[in-house]
């Protein structure tokens, strides 16, 4: 019976605008999850930008052609949108959708546009995982990239103020013969490398398969997969450890996890320093000696890396396979820095100039 007068309920809650084409839903049956999300500042900027922008402007933000012209419809016949809320009774839109175009206004991340050519200057699809919030970004003085193989870890620590690295370093995992790691042999390899990685503001690592299958044409060799899986757990738990050394409770006000550790799209550090030929990796020694010779001296606009002599000298050190890791994880670490906590526009130019970024 209860059923039935819920159901008659949402007949009289639920109305289509003929002249429109809209479907408006009353208000009680979305979630206040995305009133409550801004504050009044943020809320205002957020229907000053919505109501009084143009098509043009509007488009810059995190929204879709369709939706855009959804709203420019809704404004039309109903005038200006009154509060946050107001948006999902918009076709097309939903929490999901409205939160994603409001965080965009609020954070101004607007996608400039060639007046040239038309062509956006951003860079197709989500390059880190989760997304670095304008906060944390501002907030941000260290960053630590972290590069992992089945046979080694390597880490790089840079300051920000300076664009210098202050760490560099390889972690070589020896495999006993004839036998296979157990699971406490990976937790006590992900145990030791965690308590030598330095403490940061921010850590990246590069983002790894969703599947354990093999590339090439035999996806599904046993011995690629467990090698495979062997790496997936080294990560996890050393996503796991830094997180937790990282995480307080207190650190929110409603004790959420609070993510330290970011995913950065691993094609494009192969594609910025032209690393990746194909579908193949080559090795990173002569990427890595260019930078080393172009540092001179510090900067504070972020325009260049600086390594110090001594990190130089170890690098130049180490044997083939030692400086292709580190190489790997500089340019891991370099790539961060210069796209999502500098934004170099520099840079930015050079993977658009890609074909597949």
């Amino acid at each position: 019976m209860w059923l039935h007068g819920f159901r008659n309920l949402r007949r009289k809650a639920v109305s289509q605008c003929s002249s429109c084409n809209i479907l408006a839903v009353s208000k009680q049956f979305y979630s206040q999850e995305i009133e409550t999300k801004y504050n009044e500042d943020q809320k205002d900027k957020i229907l000053k930008v919505v109501n009084d922008s143009d098509a043009n402007v509007l488009s810059k933000y995190e929204i879709t052609k369709g939706r855009l012209k959804k709203i420019s419809q809704w404004k039309n016949s109903n005038g200006k949108v009154k509060s946050l809320s107001d948006i999902e009774f918009i076709d097309g839109f939903n929490i999901k959708t409205a939160t994603k175009l409001f965080d965009s206004i609020v954070e101004e991340r607007m996608e400039e546009k060639s007046e040239q050519s038309g062509k956006s200057n951003k860079i197709k699809g989500q390059i880190l995982q989760p997304q670095l919030s304008e906060e944390v970004r501002n907030n941000c003085k260290t960053a630590l990239a972290i590069y992992v193989t089945v046979n080694s870890v390597c880490w790089t620590l840079i300051d920000r103020s300076k664009y210098e690295v202050l760490q560099w370093q390889y972690y070589g995992i020896n495999h006993p013969d004839g036998k296979k790691f157990q699971i406490t042999d990976i937790l006590n390899v992900a145990w030791q490398v965690s308590s030598q990685l330095p403490l940061a503001d921010v850590c990246v690592m590069k983002a790894e398969a969703t599947t354990l299958r093999a590339a090439g044409s035999d996806p599904n060799n046993p011995k690629v997969i467990a090698v495979n899986l062997q790496k997936a757990q080294l990560v996890a738990m050393i996503v796991a450890l830094v997180n937790a050394r990282s995480h307080r409770v207190d650190d929110s006000e409603d004790g959420e996890f609070i993510q330290k550790v970011y995913f950065l799209r691993p094609t494009l550090p192969f594609r910025l320093y032209g690393t990746l030929v194909g579908n193949e990796r080559v090795s990173t020694d002569q990427t890595i000696e260019m930078i080393l010779q172009e540092v001179t001296q510090k900067t504070t606009d972020g325009s260049k890396v600086y390594i110090s002599d001594d990190l130089k000298s170890m690098f130049r050190a180490q044997k083939d396979l030692q400086k292709d890791m580190l190489g790997h994880c500089l340019l891991l670490a370099l790539t961060f820095m210069d796209l999502c906590v500098y934004k170099n526009q520099n840079r930015l130019r050079t993977l658009l100039k890609v074909d597949d970024v």
